[in-house]
């Protein structure tokens, strides 16, 4: 039977509280955006059946009599009525809040959403946001929680219809298509701010799973150049000055950790997986080198390879002087970074890492531009592509710490590219950038080339997640009807059975919900959480040192809290459980995708 809430249900919160996350927007910026909180409902419990919603009824949120919601349900000429955001076809992980709908016309009093796939549909009557530059409207938290736990993934795609009802006239609807994948990202996301009104000096947020960003490191230091090992147990950044310092995480670390130890020369290094060690940046004599705190300008050094636990240097282990933003893949035996060595730093490299003898070997360069630089190269997580950014500046960076609406300073041309390891052919990521095709000129955004090419930072979380790749970066461009802003979005990279990289697999982006608005947000690093000891709680066999959760029998809306658990011997792993090749994982029924060892863990790959 369809599982279904009226009017009055658990569903029908008229309005999302206005809370745009941690600290106050700067008086001289334009009001935040409403920001849905994070809900009390279960995020991965197991739907038994198809799931409608009517919120259209006497009782609808927005409180309309039923001849005005037969009105607004009847809809209206749209006119030039179109959505500013989300975009069409964008590729949403489920879990994460929900996404703020924005569409051009005239400021509303009132909406009709109506929201369909396979098995769920949600019809409501909302109340639209006041007091804002533009229309828009917040999806009920749980809802969105609802349509995501129903999703078939890619051969599921939801339609959005949106009607208005404003000055007494209705307009639309207007439709809109997207697809939320099989999983939520998994851990933690940090990134950068030198705006923040929470600590006005470099800080770095958390975005936990689901949730607004917290204050992570903040206060009378500036905290920046920060990097996060894949495994989530080590983080370091620059405390204003050198040394920078290194932080142990647990499950259970709080803002402002203790210091672990000094860490000589932080920024933009580049962590092992485990968290060792970690690769410093070179900073060479000259213009063409990486930029980042004011102190750091001033600063030339050689790469080099230092312990985390104690900020020794480990001498002799190969490491080019010259490479310049260095990053391990996912399994921690290789190692990418743009080579100053290669054509003045207009190279990127790869080379073999022995973790057990600490050692590099086997330098080959990957690509070599000749008119622009690339950098913050990142592997991903199946280590046969590198992301990078390509852009007109010799310091590889997106103009220090951002953009302030209003200010004019709309940061240098930079795009984001794709290098197929195997074939050595790279590609623009154009549909993440909001161009239709490298051969377009003109894009799909709603603002046009005001949002073109100015895209930086890409990093990639270390685990796929429901048949994709999950890519950050960090983008000047308008945020629908709240303006031109520097803030953290992400787009989904298909993942290719047969490791074919070579033409664009990106998809339209979204924006990182959660994160602090009007600050000039930069480098998001997503890191898993550190993993949880045998009898710990655990939502996913990722969560668990182990590599297995086990759950109790499925109930509906009963949330599926598993607990870690040692591995079964000689069974076959499911999705998300540890791996070492395709073989242990196991063989899907009939219609599912098949499972495919990546990162160490089983992955769903992309039907395609």
């Amino acid at each position: 039977m369809p599982s279904t809430l009226g009017a009055s249900g658990a569903s029908s919160q008229a309005a999302a509280p206005s809370n745009p996350g941690p600290g106050l927007v700067l008086p001289t910026m334009q009001t935040a955006p409403p920001q849905q909180q994070p809900s009390m409902a279960p995020m991965d419990d197991i739907a038994t059946g198809p799931v409608f919603i009517d919120q259209t009824g006497p009782d609808n949120p927005a409180g309309l009599a039923p001849a005005d919601v037969q009105t607004l349900l009847a809809g209206g000429d749209p006119g030039s009525m179109r959505f500013l955001y989300p975009y069409e076809n964008t590729v949403f992980p489920r879990g994460m809040l929900a996404p703020l709908l924005m569409w051009q016309g005239d400021m509303p009093d009132a909406v009709y959403v109506h929201l369909k796939a396979k098995t769920f549909e949600y019809k409501a009557v909302l109340k639209a946001e006041a007091d804002q530059p533009g229309p828009m409207v917040v999806l009920p938290q749980d809802v969105w929680l609802k349509a995501g736990l129903q999703t078939k993934g890619r051969d599921d795609p939801f339609t959005l219809e949106l009607t208005a009802r404003a000055n007494g006239k209705v307009a639309g609807p207007v439709t809109l298509h997207f697809n939320i994948a099989q999983a939520t990202i998994k851990g933690s996301i940090y990134y950068n701010s030198y705006i923040s009104t929470a600590s006005f000096s470099g800080s770095i947020f958390r975005i936990p799973a689901g949730s607004n960003a917290e204050l992570f490191l903040g206060g009378v230091a500036c905290y920046g150049c920060h990097t996060v090992s894949a495994n989530g147990e080590r983080l370091i950044s620059h405390t204003g000055g050198e040394p920078g310092q290194s932080y142990a995480l647990t499950p259970m670390t709080q803002p402002n950790p203790p210091q672990l130890a000094a860490a000589p020369l932080p920024g933009f290094s580049g962590l092992s997986p485990d968290g060792a060690v970690y690769v410093a940046s070179a900073h060479p004599a000259g213009n063409v080198r990486p930029q980042g705190t004011p102190m750091e300008a001033a600063l030339v050094n050689d790469a080099n390879l230092y312990e985390t636990a104690t900020g020794m240097l480990l001498a002799g282990t190969g490491v080019p002087a010259g490479a310049m933003m260095p990053t391990f893949n996912p399994g921690g035996a290789l190692l990418t970074f743009t080579d100053f060595g290669v054509a003045g730093g207009r190279g990127i490299a790869v080379m073999d890492f022995d973790a057990g003898a600490r050692k590099f070997t086997g330098h080959r360069v990957v690509f070599t531009d000749t008119d622009r630089y690339p950098g913050w190269p990142f592997f991903l997580p199946d280590s046969k592509a590198v992301i990078f950014a390509r852009g007109v500046n010799s310091e590889f960076s997106g103009a220090g710490a951002g953009v302030i609406p209003g200010s004019g300073a709309l940061g240098p041309e930079s795009d984001l590219y794709m290098i197929d390891l195997a074939s050595g052919k790279s590609t623009i990521l154009a549909r993440a950038m909001g161009l239709n095709s490298a051969m377009d000129g003109t894009g799909y955004l709603p603002f046009g080339a005001d949002d073109l090419h100015k895209h930086y930072y890409p990093t990639v979380s270390p685990v796929p997640a429901g048949g994709y790749f999950w890519l950050f970066f960090d983008s000047i461009r308008n945020y629908g009807s709240l303006g031109l802003q520097r803030q953290l979005w992400g787009t989904a990279i298909e993942i290719r059975a047969d490791g074919d990289y070579s033409v664009d697999r990106s998809n339209p982006a979204f924006y990182l919900p959660g994160q602090e608005f009007g600050t000039g947000n930069h480098r998001a690093f997503a890191a898993l959480d550190p993993c949880r000891k045998d009898g710990d709680s655990c939502k996913s066999a990722v969560d668990c040192c182990g590599g297995t959760c086990n759950f109790p029998p499925p109930m509906e809306n009963i949330e599926p809290v598993g607990s870690c658990s040692p591995p079964v011997m000689n069974m076959c792993k499911k999705q998300d459980e540890k791996c070492q090749t395709d073989r242990d994982c196991c063989l899907p029924l009939p219609g599912e995708p098949p499972l495919s060892c990546i990162a160490g863990i089983c992955a769903m790959l992309s039907l395609q």
